[in-house]
């Protein structure tokens, strides 16, 4: 009789957990602006805008995210000031944005292509993005 009553309690509780009533979706373009983020907030890189790239929006950090599932491929292109190490910046931009889509997002990352699409200058405030 204990044991029934043991029984129900637990039953009603994994009722009550938030996990078991729905399921989680995250868009593509979330997973895009996270990834994004995630990329400017690498030391070494720079937001940066240039010529016709500032009237189409076409604006670096950018990333695509392909997402199936729960695992996701990720291409960010991003701008770097010299004289920061390429790949050392690259490098820290595909750990911080696993990081990223992992925490915020639950996704497992497969793959992350670092694109640097534009090496600055170290004093170029004119035609960066703030």
């Amino acid at each position: 009789m204990a044991d029934d009553v043991h029984d129900a309690v637990h039953d009603s509780d994994a009722a009550d957990d938030p996990g078991a009533r729905g399921e989680l979706t995250v868009r593509d373009k979330v997973a895009q602006r996270l990834a994004v983020h995630a990329a400017r907030l690498t030391d070494g890189v720079h937001p940066h805008s240039a010529g016709l790239n500032k009237i189409t929006g076409r604006e670096l950090p950018r990333a695509t995210v392909s997402i199936a599932g729960d695992r996701a491929r990720v291409e960010v292109s991003i701008a770097v000031a010299w004289p920061a190490p390429v790949v050392d910046v690259g490098a820290a931009v595909q750990r911080n944005v696993v990081d990223a889509l992992r925490t915020y997002a639950a996704l497992t990352v497969d793959r992350v292509d670092v694109a640097v699409d534009a090496v600055l200058p170290a004093a170029t405030p004119s035609r960066t993005v703030q």
